[in-house]
């Protein structure tokens, strides 16, 4: 009966806890980091692979415009939109504005993001734009028939200063 009322005894008093919740037989850290957390490591790994996609994904830093055995000529994307920017920043309804340019199809499509004044006639704008926009990539690119399709978005009113 002793015998029987120790085996319940042990049985009832939870057993010591070890140190660590991993066994010493593991041979290396991965092992060990796999063993407590297999669901954690696994998002880890998926998200520097999506890192790595998304770094290798990005759009070059300069547009190469021509390219010939003599050597290339190409325009950083920055020096592109300064250039288109500069265009639309010179008329007199026109306060800010943002350029986008992407190249699809041989073609570079350019959106301009907009910031006019309230006086502003925005269909005599959009029309300088597209006519402007194109002798650039004609002109002063050297790249005719290159000027795709022009969007102008409007996405602000500055108002007027008033003067005292």
């Amino acid at each position: 009966m002793s015998a029987l009322l120790a085996t319940l005894v042990e049985a009832a008093e939870p057993a010591s806890a070890p140190a660590s919740s991993v066994s010493p037989d593991f041979a290396t850290w991965m092992e060990v980091l796999w063993a407590d957390a297999p669901r954690e490591i696994g998002l880890l790994w998926l998200a520097l692979a999506l890192w790595v996609l998304l770094v290798l994904a990005r759009p070059a830093a300069s547009l190469v415009l021509r390219r010939s055995e003599g050597g290339s000529l190409a325009i950083s994307r920055h020096a592109l939109h300064r250039l288109l920017e500069a265009c639309a920043e010179q008329l007199k309804g026109v306060a800010h504005a943002r350029a986008h340019v992407r190249k699809r199809g041989g073609k570079f499509h350019t959106t301009l993001h907009l910031k006019v004044r309230p006086y502003a006639k925005l269909d005599a704008i959009q029309g300088y734009l597209e006519q402007e926009i194109g002798d650039i990539y004609r002109q002063n690119l050297g790249l005719p028939g290159a000027a795709g399709r022009v969007e102008v978005k409007v996405v602000g009113v500055v108002p007027e200063q008033k003067s005292f």
